[in-house]
Formats: structure tokens, sequence, C-alpha cells
């Protein structure tokens, strides 16, 4: 994994800022997903109900990322990320005043989305983009893989803070801890102007690519969105909806709680996994195998019924299949597009994917409430998936839109 700045303290704080980053503001929907139950148990409100935050959430974020990413094609990340952690912090710790109307819930998630947009994975994988070349891929996984330490103790987290706190005191004591572990490492090692490693001129893209127009008019970003979307609808209703189904299945919380530590270290493997692949096989192959494994865990949940065991080797299919999406999505924004619009490309991109997990947790959770069962939702992901793996095999190579020097 070589940089223009190998081995360079700043490289090295700058990786690890961006891994602290990335991990923390992305871990809210697991959070939603470990909160559904004992927010369902203190206010009545339904999974279904519960889960329509996250597809508000997902409403306002396309928006506030596209304008975000056009941000990051032209200021420094630490220019736009230290606000938008101090804004995170506050959007999430407002969610601890929730409670009674189910609106409050609502704009409690609105606030936080608005507050906290520019705490985001395109700020930092922006920064992997500029200094990371020959081995982007490996350098994108590691930044995107801490989340997967996160992922896996979230639910034993909020368990510990709800019987301490209350169900009020989770999200203003993850707003605290979280302030500090991503606020420092920025302020230390985030570069004051530009990147530490901005690439040359002969190593950014000089094709009419960059202009804006062209991007949107791409059939390229077209059957990317359309293949991301259809696959972060089943690893968003995975996020959300993994605990209630296994509570459903007989497990306790508790025992939900520890399937749960499978993922991070499943999600790490992915990332990392994926990454690697990335920089020696053809990146089609490598984004088509990785799309399709949310549809093998879908066939699982049909045919399989869930003890412990089955529930384990479940969450490792999972969260493997976590691991390797976003990372996909950074990769191939780079390789298409090339770093000149890479926020804008990401932004669309990751917007697309968050509205996916947004919207079909809430859909999933609205069929649950109906027919009492996950089935349909199942049936209907797989079928999804498969499309998604086909428009993804139909593009071509990725254009030579840079010159690899390191």
């Amino acid at each position: 994994m070589a940089s223009r700045d190998s081995g360079s303290f700043r490289s090295l704080g700058i990786l690890f800022a961006a891994t602290m980053a990335i991990a923390i503001v992305g871990v809210h929907f697991h959070v939603v997903g470990a909160m559904v139950k004992p927010l369902g148990d203190a206010y009545g409100w339904s999974r279904g109900d519960i889960a329509f935050a996250l597809t508000i959430s997902s409403v306002v974020h396309p928006f506030t990322n596209i304008f975000l990413g056009m941000l990051v094609d032209r200021y420094s990340a630490r220019s736009i990320a230290l606000p938008g952690i101090a804004g995170w912090a506050v959007g999430t710790a407002l969610l601890g005043f929730v409670g009674g109307p189910i609106w409050t819930w609502y704009a409690g998630y609105v606030l936080f989305s608005l507050l906290g947009f520019a705490a985001s994975s395109i700020v930092f994988t922006k920064l992997i983009v500029e200094n990371f070349t020959k081995r982007r891929g490996l350098a994108l996984a590691t930044s995107l893989a801490g989340a997967g330490i996160l992922v896996s103790i979230i639910p034993t987290i909020v368990l510990a803070l709800e019987r301490h706190f209350g169900i009020a005191g989770v999200y203003p004591a993850i707003a605290a801890c979280a302030f500090v572990l991503m606020f420092i490492p920025c302020w230390l090692f985030l570069p004051r102007s530009g990147s530490a490693a901005t690439p040359p001129m002969s190593a950014v893209p000089s094709r009419p690519k960059a202009d804006w127009r062209e991007v949107v008019g791409s059939t390229i970003l077209w059957r990317l969105l359309f293949a991301f979307l259809f696959v972060a609808s089943c690893v968003g209703t995975f996020i959300v909806h993994l605990q209630p189904m296994l509570a459903d299945a007989g497990l306790s919380r508790d025992e939900a709680a520890t399937v749960a530590l499978f993922i991070g270290p499943a999600m790490i493997a992915g990332r990392l996994g994926t990454g690697l692949l990335f920089d020696i096989l053809p990146t089609r192959l490598v984004a088509a195998c990785a799309f399709s494994l949310p549809a093998f865990a879908c066939l699982w949940l049909l045919a399989i019924p869930l003890d412990y065991g089955s529930a384990v080797a479940l969450a490792l299919l999972i969260g493997v299949a976590m691991g390797s999406e976003v990372d996909v999505v950074a990769y191939m924004s780079s390789r298409y597009f090339g770093l000149r619009r890479y926020g804008l490309v990401f932004a669309i991109l990751i917007s697309t994917y968050g509205f996916a997990v947004g919207t079909s947790s809430w859909g999933a959770g609205k069929v649950f409430d109906a027919a009492g069962s996950y089935d349909g939702v199942l049936i209907a992901l797989i079928a999804g998936v498969a499309l998604a793996v086909a428009l993804v095999i139909s593009l071509g190579r990725p254009p030579e839109l840079e010159r690899e020097t390191s």
C-alpha cells in the first residue's frame, strides 16, 4: 500500500484519522438496529415507524451529500471535517431528547441529518484517493475496515449504555465519546490546506468527464447507481432488522448482541479482501462477486431455521457482504471517473446507497408489521441483487484516467 508520501508520519496520521471518522459516522444505522426493540418497548412504536427515520435521513442526504461532494472537490478536508464532526455530535446528542410521540423521533433525525452532513465518508475517502494510487484498493479498504470493529460491538455498547443511563442517555453518551475519538485525530493529522500529497496535474484526469454535466449524463454512472440501489436495499434490511430477526427466532437480546460480534471481523475481512482483489483482478469481476453475497444471505434466511450456531454463520456472511459494498462504491468512483470529480461522483453513489438503506429498512419493517414475516421482502431482494450483478457485469473496463505513479 504505497503512497507518494509513503512511510511518513503525516500519511499514517491521515489514514488513522480517516479510519476513525469513517468508522464512527457510519454506525448510526446499526445503532438504530440495536435500538429498535427498546424504543418500541418504551414508546409503543412499531418497527416500520422506527425505521422510517432512516428513510427521512436518506431523503435529506442526497441533497446534502451532493452539495458536500462539490465542496470536497474545492476545499480542504480539514476545513470541512472539523465543523462537520462538531455538528454530527450535537445532532446525535439531540436524539436523546426524543420520546412519546413518534414525530419527535423523526424531527430528531432531520436535525441529525442536517447538522452532521459534513462528517461524511465523502470527505475522508477523498483524502485516501488523493494520497494512494497503485494500492488504492487496499488503502480504501483499510480506512473503511475500522467500521467492522464498531459494528460488531454496537449492540453490546447500546445495551450497556441503556442499562446504565436509560434510553434517553444512549445517544448523548455516544455523541460525547464519538466527538473525542474523531475530532482529536482530525485536528492533529488532517492537512491545513489541500492534501498531504495532491497529485500532479499529469495524474489528474483531463478528459471531459471532469464536466459535471457529462458525469451526470454518463450511462456508467446510472448503471452503477441502480446496482448500488438494489444491493444497498438488501444490506439496509439486514442492518436494521437482523437483531429483530434474531429475537424472532428465539434468541435473547444478549445472545443476539453476541452474534453481532461476529459481523465486525467479517466486515473487516470483507473490506480488506475486496481491496486486495481490486488491486489484482478485473474491477467488474470483484464488484459482481461482492454484490452477490447479500443474495446468499437472503437465501440462507429463507431455507435454514435460525438457532445460535446458524445465526453466527449468517452473521459472518452478512458481515463480509457489508464490508465489501462501500469499498466497491469508493473504488469504482475513482476508477471510472478519476480524481477531479471524485467528490461529486462518490456523493451521488453513496447518497443512492444511503437512500436505499433508509427506504428498504422502512419498507421491510412495514411488510413485517402487515404480514408478520420477512419472506416476501427476502424474495424481492434476491431478484434485485441479481439485477445489480448483471448491471455491473455490463460495464466496460475502467478507462485509464490517471497515470499510476506509485
